[in-house]
């Protein structure tokens, strides 16, 4: 038996004795020959946008994908650094995301946990926002043509082409497991 079976068997089996089992984490564990997942590098990492969402009032999610580009399984774990970023390219005064537990629209708490990541795989995050909505009767609500992401725990940082119009504080979730094709 190769030394990743065991070691997915006692990560399956501390998950299910802390009460935390989760079979989309459970699914991205890497069972080939591989030595235990290192952390992410920032050269093995690509982010996407996914998907988005608008509702009444307002509130807008983005979804976006960190890929593991690599031949090895690595793991993340915490939140992504999220930062609107002005004309100039700077971060604008109000434009880091702050790290929630809870995003608007949630039903339950979602704590950071690791996500083993095989080669080819994605891991997910959200991004809330509020743009001020229908009858909104503000000064216009400051715009980035602009977003900086970072992985957690890493230094390279992603610049994508992303329009947000926030009147508010803007919320990031811990990353997560991408559900299983």
């Amino acid at each position: 038996m190769s030394v990743a079976g065991p070691l997915a068997l006692i990560v399956a089996a501390s998950l299910v004795a802390g009460g935390q089992a989760n079979t989309k984490e459970l699914g991205s564990i890497h069972s080939g020959r591989a030595a235990p997942s290192a952390p992410c590098r920032g050269e093995d990492l690509t982010v996407r946008h996914v998907t988005d969402d608008a509702a009444m009032g307002g509130h807008n999610t983005i979804e976006y994908a960190f890929a593991n580009n690599s031949s090895s399984p690595c793991t993340l774990k915490g939140y992504p650094r999220f930062e609107l970023l002005d004309k100039s390219g700077k971060v604008r005064p109000d434009g880091r995301a702050i790290d929630s537990q809870q995003l608007p629209g949630d039903e339950t708490r979602q704590l950071p946990r690791l996500v083993i990541l095989a080669p080819g795989r994605e891991a997910l995050f959200h991004v809330y926002y509020n743009n001020g909505g229908a009858g909104y009767m503000g000064k216009p609500c400051p715009l980035a043509r602009r977003v900086r992401i970072r992985a957690p725990g890493m230094r390279r940082s992603f610049v994508l082409h992303e329009v947000i119009r926030s009147c508010r504080s803007v919320l990031v979730s811990a990353v997560r497991s991408s559900p299983s094709p």
